[in-house]
Order: structure tokens, then sequence, then C-alpha cells
């Protein structure tokens, strides 16, 4: 059983990595700068974080693509994530309502098994090999 449970957090590093990773570059233009979903400061993609709106300890909206969004480290990991800005600029992005609408979905319960890591990590890898073209 610990060995099982070691094997998934592996797993759920790995996936954390390669979603971080398809978020930035997803988020980046053409020469491969982000603007951070908050305060609007650019910086190379490697250099920015993948943001939470909602807390990457929900597991039901950790990999939810709408939830995440390229936020420069000061924003991410000293200003809280500037939680109500990042709401504010999904609703923007990606229609009104759309925070409300993450808000709620992770208050349900999710599990992810061995199966579904796998399957994410080769769609993220997969992502990010399209957008490195």
């Amino acid at each position: 059983m610990f060995y099982k449970k070691k094997q998934q957090s592996g797993k759920k590093h790995t996936l954390d990595t390669v979603f971080s990773r398809y978020i930035r570059l997803r988020d980046a233009d053409e020469n491969g700068y982000c603007t951070c979903i908050t305060c609007q400061k650019t910086l190379p993609w490697s250099e920015v974080d993948a943001g939470h709106f909602v807390s990457r300890a929900r597991l039901s909206t950790r990999y939810n693509e709408k939830n995440v969004n390229a936020q420069c480290r000061h924003c991410n990991r000293f200003c809280a994530g500037m939680q109500y800005e990042h709401g504010k600029a999904i609703d923007k992005k990606h229609g009104a309502g759309t925070a409300d609408s993450i808000v709620a979905l992770s208050s349900k319960r999710s599990k992810l098994t061995q199966t579904d890591y796998d399957a994410l990590i080769l769609l993220y890898r997969s992502k990010v090999a399209l957008l490195k073209k």
C-alpha cells in the first residue's frame, strides 16, 4: 500500500510539472513572453508560475485549464495568488460566471487513478510538444 501511494505521488508530481509547462507555454506570446493574469507584468515563460485561482489542494480543479493561468511569481507566491483579481481576469478571459463555476466545481470530490495520471501526463506532454513547434 505504501509503495502504491508513493508511486501515485510521483505521478502527481510529474503531471504537475508537465501541466505547469503547458499552461505557461499556452499563455506565452510568439516571443515566449507571458503577461501575468493579475498584475499584467510581462516576463519570459520560464520565469512565471502556473497560478491557480482555486488552490491546487482541490483536486477537482487542480488540472482545470480555466483555473490555471500564467502568473508572475510575486503575485502567485507572495500575494496569495491575488485571488479576487484572478477571478475577475478569468471572467474577462472566458466569460462572466466562469470563476463562480470553477469555485462550485472545486467543492466536488475527485480522485485520480494511476491510469488517469498516466493519461493526463501523455495528454499534456503532447500539448507541450505541439506548442514548442
